[in-house]
């Protein structure tokens, strides 16, 4: 199960995470419902120990020590099973990646501001199971842009993609529709199913084709139910990655260059000498 990021929106300290009302609520939830797996956001909290251990992005209050936020996406694999952590990490420029000192938090786009904290690695949830082969990618909102970025969750085993995304900022525009067609890319790049759970957005899933299955519509509180298939084969594009591109840039620049040498060469190339008259004889 799928819900959209910051679908637990207030901050959640991740070193007492099992303390909060609403987390205990989700505990109960998954006890009646025995084999659910949910994987939701939430914005959580990281506090250091010391300055030396602070990130470059962590911030500080005198009564709290120095601490980091972080876009978060949360397994719970069982009523009682431990959750684990995925820390957004291509954040949205100018309103989760920035200075502490810039004040991005008066600006309301509907997720998270500030400067945010981040992860390395892309994290792949395991189900429970011994034998399930459903590895879901928690890919967050703006990370869905980047193919190349997915595809770093692909090669860490993931066999379905999981977008969860709050696109309340868009509000009814064509912005959470193109934002919804990014993923169909990144379904046929990767050759992976992907479900997409968003927040005042269009949730929907997606077969490895890049077809749109079911969807929901836009601003409307409900859930989907549908069957997905699952891949563990790596694409040409995983492996090789983005070629396309920069291989386009390196053509271009060819093409500057041989296009200037060609200039220069007329420009100040050797000028072809006239032949002497031959003179008749009389």
């Amino acid at each position: 199960m799928l819900w959209p990021e910051t679908a637990l929106d207030e901050p959640y300290w991740e070193s007492n995470f099992e303390t909060y009302p609403k987390v205990q609520r989700v505990r109960q939830f998954l006890s009646l419902h025995p084999g659910v797996e949910l994987i939701t956001g939430v914005t959580s909290v990281v506090a250091y120990p010391s300055k030396e251990t602070a990130s470059e992005t962590a911030r500080f209050r005198d009564d709290l020590g120095y601490y980091d936020f972080f876009n978060t996406a949360v397994h719970f694999p069982s009523a009682t099973g431990k959750a684990s952590f995925y820390h957004k990490s291509r954040l949205v420029p100018g309103v989760e990646g920035v200075p502490n000192w810039v004040k991005a938090a008066t600006i309301d786009l509907g997720g998270t501001a500030g400067g945010l904290g981040s992860q390395k690695e892309r994290t792949v949830y395991r189900m429970a199971a011994a034998d399930s082969t459903l590895r879901v990618a928690p890919v967050i909102c703006y990370e869905s842009v980047y193919g190349d970025f997915v595809n770093q969750y692909i090669k860490n085993g993931a066999t379905l993609i999981g977008i969860i995304t709050n696109d309340g900022w868009w509000s009814d525009s064509p912005g959470h529709n193109q934002h919804l067609q990014y993923a169909t890319l990144r379904a046929i790049e990767t050759r992976r199913d992907i479900a997409r759970s968003a927040n005042t957005g269009i949730s929907a899933f997606i077969d490895q084709k890049g077809r749109i299955r079911s969807q929901t519509g836009w601003w409307v509180q409900t859930g989907r139910r549908f069957p997905v298939q699952l891949n563990e084969e790596l694409t040409f594009y995983v492996r090789h990655g983005e070629l396309l591109g920069p291989g386009m840039q390196v053509l271009a620049v060819l093409l500057l260059v041989g296009t200037l040498v060609m200039s220069l060469n007329r420009r100040f190339g050797t000028q072809p000498v006239a032949a002497e008259p031959v003179a008749r004889p009389a």
